[in-house]
């Protein structure tokens, strides 16, 4: 963003860094607390580097594991609470983020064939 207001260019409403996948609104995943508790969730849309959970009940800055199918376990923290749900970034190295990025590709295929 620093970029393109540096070259007098206006900023975008959609300023994500990785291609995100929207799901459909029956995608569920289970999300588990630091104190071992996991509640069932709504995933609305994913990425390399976070997701946007409807149903969420963790506030900003907690530690979570995110468990999808398709994609694993998944290191996390809140990184936005709002009235529908929790925005989470997950914790990955750069290497973990490229193989993150390989696994999405696959998974955006099987979203778009209804095969989940």
């Amino acid at each position: 963003m620093v970029e393109k207001i540096e070259r007098r260019e206006a900023p975008t409403t959609d300023q994500h860094r990785h291609a995100r996948t929207n799901l459909p609104g029956n995608f569920r995943a289970a999300l588990k607390g630091e104190d071992g508790t996991t509640y069932e969730v709504g995933v609305q849309d994913i990425s390399a580097a976070a997701g946007l959970l409807v149903d969420g009940v963790f506030e900003n800055a907690s530690f979570v594991e995110l468990h999808m199918e398709g994609l694993g376990r998944i290191n996390a923290h809140v990184a936005r609470d709002f009235v529908g749900g929790i925005g989470v970034e997950f914790d990955l190295s750069g290497r973990h983020k490229k193989e993150m990025e390989a696994e999405l590709k696959a998974f955006r295929k099987t979203v778009a064939s209804g095969n989940f």
